[in-house]
């Protein structure tokens, strides 16, 4: 129809030929308008794309080797909505992707779940904000399955926490755990199950001379348990000062005589109340723990004056 026109138009006068060709540019012009913002459009719809993040979690396995792990993520204001739940097997990097806009923007609102699998490990959680691009979480170190001892060690004359206290499990001379508290004086202890389950472990708390060192035996329940220790200091009687014994295997003897026979050996930060000195030997007593019977007895003795100095 259009070459039709053309044609007439060419028969007609210069004028109208004139007039046909101004009004062809006048089309051109708003097509090529139409052309540009068409090119424009794909780079709008580019910047609307959704973004993607990439958590990624790594694991430290400490004597054991578990069969598999299972990997989810959640809000932390909804903990049985799962974003993505995936299960990865020994030697698979731990990654998930994810669209970065459906994560939690409140502060750490959002937690990844791992779930060792292949006997009773710990499950482990990690709290993070909302990101784009990677976020890598911090490792997950696996140990052991063990039974956990809520502890918590406070002073027993104020009932106020002893804080950093130093905190060794053992059985039979072999150490379970060695850990220290916070500042509130509480630990979370492992003690590994396969422990003898028929014999008591030791719990020896160290309060870096604050108080004696305190120890007993204790039956430790299956599973998660918790408890209170009180520590008190040695119960000053007249006349007597506590001094901290400064080295390891201090001889604690019977009498101040050269050779007399060693009662035992005093371990740095036990206390000694001395009641009277002798040159450079010191007269005082102990508080100590009775192994067998699970008990504290006081004992007098004679230590000599470079094992100990006088407390704060």
């Amino acid at each position: 129809m259009l070459r039709v026109n053309i044609k007439r138009l060419a028969m007609e006068s210069p004028f109208n030929h004139f007039r046909y060709f101004g009004f062809l540019i006048i089309i051109s012009l708003g097509l090529a308008q139409d052309d540009s913002t068409a090119i424009v459009t794909p780079g709008i719809l580019k910047s609307q794309e959704a973004e993607t993040v990439t958590i990624s979690a790594s694991v430290k396995l400490i004597d054991v080797r578990p069969t598999a792990y299972r990997l989810s993520v959640y809000p932390r204001s909804h903990p049985t909505e799962s974003f993505i739940q995936k299960l990865y097997f020994p030697g698979e990097p731990i990654q998930i992707i994810l669209p970065a806009n459906i994560l939690n923007s409140d502060s750490l609102g959002n937690i990844a779940k791992l779930e060792p699998l292949g006997d009773a490990y710990d499950v482990q959680y990690r709290m993070f904000n909302a990101d784009v691009g990677e976020i890598a979480l911090s490792t997950f170190n696996i140990l052991p399955p063990a039974d956990i001892l809520k502890l918590t060690v406070l002073n027993e004359r104020t009932d106020e926490p002893i804080p950093n206290c130093d905190i060794v499990v053992s059985q039979e001379g072999l150490i379970f755990t060695n850990i220290t508290a916070d500042t509130s004086g509480y630990a979370r202890v492992r003690i590994p199950i396969n422990r003898d389950n028929e014999i008591p472990v030791l719990l020896t708390i160290d309060s870096h001379d604050l108080f004696p060192i305190w120890r007993a035996k204790i039956n430790v329940p299956i599973g998660v348990s918790e408890k209170t220790v009180n520590i008190s200091p040695i119960k000053l009687q007249r006349g007597e000062t506590v001094y901290y014994v400064t080295d390891d295997l201090s001889p604690f003897r019977k009498s101040p005589e050269n050779g007399a026979a060693i009662l035992f050996l005093l371990n740095k930060g036990d206390h000694v109340a001395i009641s009277k000195t002798a040159g450079d030997r010191l007269f005082g007593r102990v508080r100590v723990f009775i192994d067998r019977q699970n008990k504290y007895q006081s004992v007098n003795g004679w230590i000599l004056r470079q094992h100990v100095m006088i407390g704060k």
